[in-house]
């Protein structure tokens, strides 16, 4: 993938243009239509889920509810299932991410998790490895780094990091091929559409009760797993600059290193992105030492 956008100018539209049909026949397939007084519900929180704020995000789940059959059930199931979805999350943002480094074996799993799990989690693989490769190329570089913090507060940041990625994929895109404007509008359209079908087309597939209980709380802990590992393993040194470090003190802290297979040993990544398990390198246990 790496290789293939850098080389092919066409390639990140084609991608896109891949997963807008491909949901679309899944959408198909699957649709029922909602009742009227649903419809409106619905288009909202999709609208939510697509935005690139964290927080807008975490607001979908209210419509998500509100949208199935008995919301006071639906709610009393998705905390019910807290325990099993939270870790869940925690799993799909390793999974993709140990995707993009190539690490699962036989390598024809690492392309096939990885899209399966960006469709989960209302991401693509192509996206998030190009991202996650120049992040690694230029970490913590407060220009070249996709989403470096800075001084950020945690909130803000995590309302921007998601745009801003977007952003730097564009401009290094064009930066490599030179396409015209109207390109990055017919590719981003394309991708807005991929994305919008995601959670339509788990909507669909679930229902409306299992989407509420079930995907809406494991998109949530996915993302802000993907916001703490960007976040709070890259803070700020006394010379003002971001650096990686490695969290494993706090109790959730060795909690999400257990599930997620030392996903907080970030700077152990950095020195060695081959390792499954960076705490590994380290001849420590995934909760910390």
């Amino acid at each position: 993938m790496v290789r293939k956008f850098r080389t092919q100018p066409w390639y990140l539209m084609y991608y896109m243009l891949g997963w807008a049909v491909a949901l679309g026949a899944l959408s198909v397939w699957w649709w029922s239509p909602p009742e009227t007084a649903a419809a409106g519900l619905l288009a909202l929180m999709i609208a939510l889920v697509i935005s690139t704020r964290f927080d807008a995000m975490l607001a979908a789940s209210v419509p998500a509810v509100m949208l199935s059959p008995d919301p006071a059930a639906t709610l009393f199931l998705l905390a019910l299932l807290l325990p099993l979805t939270w870790p869940l999350g925690i799993l799909c943002a390793v999974f993709i991410h140990n995707a993009s480094h190539d690490q699962f074996r036989p390598r024809w799993l690492n392309p096939v998790l990885g899209e399966l799990v960006g469709w989960s989690q209302r991401t693509n693989l192509l996206g998030w490895k190009m991202v996650h490769h120049y992040h690694h190329k230029h970490a913590d570089d407060p220009v070249m780094d996709p989403h470096c913090p800075g001084s950020m507060a945690f909130w803000p940041y995590a309302n921007w990091m998601q745009r801003a990625s977007m952003r730097y994929l564009d401009t290094r895109h064009k930066e490599l091929h030179g396409m015209p404007d109207w390109f990055y509008g017919i590719a981003g359209g394309l991708a807005l559409i991929g994305f919008a079908l995601m959670p339509l087309s788990w909507y669909l597939l679930l229902g409306p009760t299992w989407f509420a209980a079930l995907w809406m709380p494991t998109l949530c802990s996915c993302w802000w797993l993907f916001t703490v590992i960007n976040y709070q393993t890259h803070p700020p040194g006394a010379d003002g600059r971001n650096r990686a470090v490695d969290l494993y003190m706090r109790p959730w802290q060795r909690l999400v290193n257990r599930i997620g297979f030392g996903v907080l040993y970030h700077a152990s990544h950095h020195r060695n992105a081959r390792l499954f398990n960076p705490a590994q390198g380290l001849g420590v246990p995934e909760g910390g030492s």
